[in-house]
């Protein structure tokens, strides 16, 4: 999936998994025993042109820029059906 990286994509990528490992260390403390093998995040930002009108984009970033298509897949279908779990249980 992924070409080379360069120096910085690799340090970038090595700091992200690093501040995920940190996140899931402090929002699941209790739960956080395995070893994290993939993640997506998913982006969303927000820009202005010349005239004024706002260009939103979506972008997603996935470890080592690496996941495999089929695993991306269910990995974001899954994440998606638990959402909707948790609306509709809301």
């Amino acid at each position: 999936m992924s070409a080379s990286r360069t120096p910085e994509q690799i340090a970038a990528d090595d700091a992200l998994t690093e501040a995920i490992e940190k996140v899931l260390e402090a929002y699941y403390p209790d739960d956080n025993d395995g070893i994290m093998l993939e993640y997506v995040v998913l982006v969303r930002s927000r820009d202005w042109n010349d005239d004024g009108i706002s260009i939103t984009a979506s972008s997603m970033l996935t470890r080592d820029n690496d996941v495999p298509v089929d695993l991306l897949l269910g990995m974001t279908e899954y994440a998606s059906a638990r959402l909707r779990k948790q609306i509709a249980e809301a």
